[in-house]
C-alpha cells in the first residue's frame, strides 16, 4: 500500500497541452489553472507563481509557473521544464519564498526578484468568444487569437489588431485582453503579458489603445480581430 501511494504521488496530476505561443508563460499558466480548476474542482489549491517584477508593476513579468497541491504533495508546472514534485511541505504552500526556492534554482542565470502568487477570481465565459486562427500567416495575429479563444472559456476576452512603429519598422500585431487576479492583462506575442492597474471593460477599444501606447511607440487604430 505504501509503495502504491508513493507511486501515485510521483505521477504528474494532470495532462495539460501547451498552446505553444510566443512569450506565453503567463497566458499558458492561466490556461493551465483554468484546466486544473475544471478537472480538479474549484476548491483545490492552485496558484500562479511569477517573478521578475513587483506585483504592482506594469511591465512584462520575468516568468510564471503554476503551483498546485495534489495527493499530499506540492507540484510545479512550468512551460520550460514540465512537471516537478516540490520538496516543500504542503503546510508551507502559502510561504512563497519556501515554495519558490527549488523552482528558481532551475534559473541560475536569472535574477529572480519579487516571487509572488497570483490567482483568478470567479468570472463568466465570454458571451462571444474570439475564434482561434492557427493558420494565420501573421504570427502575432495567430498567437493572440489562439490565446483569446482558449482563455475565453472561463472569462471575458477581447482579441484586437493594431499597428505600431513607423516607416519601414511599422508592423501589424495583435493582443488578447483579459482580466486575471483583478488586473487588466494584455498579451502581445512580441513581448508577453503586461498586467495593468487600469480597470474597465475588455471591450473598451479606447482603453486598450491607451494601454498599448504604453507598451509600444506609434500605436495606431485598434480594432477587433
Amino acid at each position: 500500500m505504501a509503495v502504491a501511494t508513493t507511486r501515485a504521488a510521483e505521477k504528474p496530476p494532470l495532462n495539460h497541452p501547451l498552446m505553444a505561443v510566443s512569450n506565453g508563460c503567463f497566458v499558458e499558466t492561466v490556461a493551465f489553472l483554468d484546466h486544473w480548476k475544471q478537472d480538479k474542482g474549484g476548491e483545490t489549491w492552485a496558484r500562479m507563481l511569477q517573478w521578475g517584477a513587483k506585483p504592482e508593476d506594469e511591465v512584462p513579468i520575468g516568468h510564471a509557473v503554476a503551483i498546485c497541491e495534489s495527493a499530499g504533495a506540492l507540484w510545479c508546472w512550468d512551460i520550460n521544464h514540465g512537471w516537478r514534485r516540490l520538496p516543500a511541505d504542503p503546510g508551507q504552500r502559502e510561504n512563497v519564498d519556501v515554495v519558490a526556492a527549488p523552482i528558481l534554482a532551475k534559473y541560475p542565470k536569472t535574477t529572480a526578484r519579487y516571487p509572488t502568487y497570483r490567482f483568478d477570481f470567479p468570472q463568466a465565459a465570454s458571451a462571444t468568444p474570439p475564434a482561434a486562427q492557427p493558420a494565420n500567416p501573421n504570427h502575432a495575429l495567430r498567437d493572440a487569437s489562439i490565446v483569446g479563444a482558449q482563455l475565453a472559456r472561463t472569462r471575458p476576452v477581447n482579441v484586437v489588431r493594431f499597428s505600431h512603429g513607423s516607416g519601414e519598422e511599422k508592423r501589424e500585431s495583435a493582443a488578447a485582453v483579459f482580466v486575471f487576479h483583478g488586473r487588466y492583462c494584455i498579451y502581445v506575442p512580441e513581448i508577453g503579458t503586461v498586467p495593468f492597474r487600469t480597470r474597465g471593460s475588455v471591450e473598451n477599444l479606447q482603453l486598450i489603445q491607451q494601454a498599448l501606447r504604453r507598451m509600444f511607440p506609434g500605436v495606431g487604430a485598434v480594432r477587433k480581430l
